[in-house]
């Protein structure tokens, strides 16, 4: 009897599972590509349901990135499906080399609305290291059906800032440790940026204002080897808001996962904040990029190629930094128009960065 009992409790469990927890996988350009899809308890065809992509980091996968990050609690807690799918050995491309999984990940968000009730105006993507390279590869490539991304331990690769073709803005998280062996907090990796060139990049996109509130999240947790602040950029163009969760001391890991790799924040839950940030903001496809404000500054040629022209229509000091946040030009009080020679400088992404005095700094992004 007692058999019979364990035997049927596994077998209502199994069920159990199964109604919440879908495994499957489609083909495209010839391969099949899977993932697990996650439906909220409580899921109703009868509602528009958000959708949450979740993507894992390099040599890791859907089903670890599901155990590592938690994210069905919170899904189950506020009503959201979150999918898991899977990189081709276990890599997402966001570097410009491997498959199209902009293809795949933009086809997959088609199979799930085919069969679920979801909120086209409230899809999301976060990812783990690769996969937050890759949050930020579909925000520059699928943004006229991504309302916001969020990267954990990823910054933007320049492949993604090459080819960055925007619909409209995108608002952006980051979480990063300034300790991480594996994603350098001031270099990155090879073929990519740092993190504060990866949030200087979208507080131009968005044409935020350089004015930002810090929060120092309460230390709770004085084992875990690091402490966190909240950075807020709030005032951008279309509600494109830019925040940043910087982990004093952290390492490559996801705050508050289910398993502690390194050093590991314990004083917040990505998973969590991640959420609390992705309902603030629903997708506005009727809304272009455009700018309309005054024009105080014009760079060009962008890309350039041994000297940049500034137009300004007033003076103001003019910063030129290379990717890795290193000055390599300054000048005060220019007027009018101002010619920089960039003859000894190496290809890759630099930033702009200009100031009157009488109004927050702008950054914009130049690539050589």
């Amino acid at each position: 009897m007692k058999k019979m009992l364990l035997l049927l409790f596994c077998f209502v469990t199994l069920v159990s599972f199964a109604q919440t927890n879908i495994v499957d996988s489609f083909l495209v350009d010839g391969v099949y590509r899977n993932y697990i899809l996650h439906v909220p308890t409580g899921y109703s065809g009868a509602t528009q349901h958000p959708l949450v992509l979740n993507l894992h980091g390099y040599t890791s996968n859907a089903s670890q990135e599901q155990l590592y990050t938690q994210m069905d609690v919170t899904a189950d807690a506020n009503g959201f499906l979150v999918v898991y799918p899977n990189g081709i050995s276990n890599y997402w491309n966001s570097f410009g080399a491997g498959a199209n999984d902009v293809k795949f990940l933009d086809s997959l968000i088609e199979r799930i609305k085919r069969s679920y009730t979801i909120d086209t105006k409230c899809i999301y993507s976060c990812g783990m290291s690769n996969g937050g390279f890759m949050s930020y590869t579909l925000a520059c490539q699928l943004s006229h059906k991504i309302a916001a991304v969020a990267s954990v331990t990823g910054v933007i690769s320049n492949n993604t800032l090459a080819n960055c073709a925007l619909t409209h803005k995108v608002p952006v998280l980051q979480i990063h440790g300034t300790a991480d062996p594996t994603v350098n907090y001031s270099t990155g990796v090879a073929n990519a940026v740092g993190v504060e060139a990866t949030l200087a990049f979208w507080l131009d996109t968005n044409n935020c204002l350089l004015v930002s509130d810090t929060t120092n999240i309460p230390n709770t947790n004085l084992a875990d080897g690091c402490t966190a602040q909240l950075i807020r950029y709030q005032t951008c163009e279309q509600n494109a808001e830019v925040y940043f969760y910087k982990i004093a001391g952290g390492g490559h890991t996801w705050p508050g996962g289910s398993v502690t790799v390194g050093v590991t924040n314990r004083d917040f839950n990505a998973s969590t904040e991640i959420w609390n940030f992705f309902k603030r903001h629903k997708l506005n496809t009727s809304v272009g990029i455009e700018n309309n404000s005054p024009k105080t500054l014009n760079a060009f040629p962008n890309p350039f190629d041994n000297v940049i022209t500034l137009q300004l229509t007033s003076p103001h000091d003019v910063v030129l930094f290379n990717a890795q946040g290193k000055m390599v030009f300054e000048a005060k009080q220019q007027k009018q128009t101002v010619s920089i020679n960039t003859t000894e400088l190496p290809a890759g992404v630099y930033f702009l960065v200009t100031d009157d005095h009488n109004a927050p700094k702008s950054v914009k992004k130049l690539i050589k």
